[in-house]
């Protein structure tokens, strides 16, 4: 774990200089890439720092849309449930 944390701190930093030292215009810049499926793809590099920005938050979504099928219960929303209870006046 203590590598899998460490590797992540990497990355993060790795994100943060590099979209640090983008201009707006190398933000622009479309790049052609394939998809892991073999398929041809475009986007700009501020699409696709977008998308891995978002990414998680996808794969959080289906896994809640589906725990309810498997366990019968409604997921609690966890963002939501953690801003209340660090800011407890949120529920005034």
């Amino acid at each position: 774990m203590a590598q899998l944390a460490s590797d992540i701190r990497e990355t993060d930093r790795w994100y943060i200089d590099y979209t640090a030292r983008m201009t707006p215009d190398e933000m622009e810049e479309v790049v052609d890439f394939t998809f892991t499926d073999g398929g041809a793809g475009r986007m700009s590099r501020e699409e696709m720092l977008a998308h891995v920005v978002t990414h998680a938050g996808y794969h959080r979504g289906e896994v809640g849309r589906l725990l309810p099928d498997i366990e019968s219960t409604a997921m609690r929303d966890v963002f939501a449930g953690y801003l209340h209870r660090a800011d407890p006046a949120r529920r005034q």
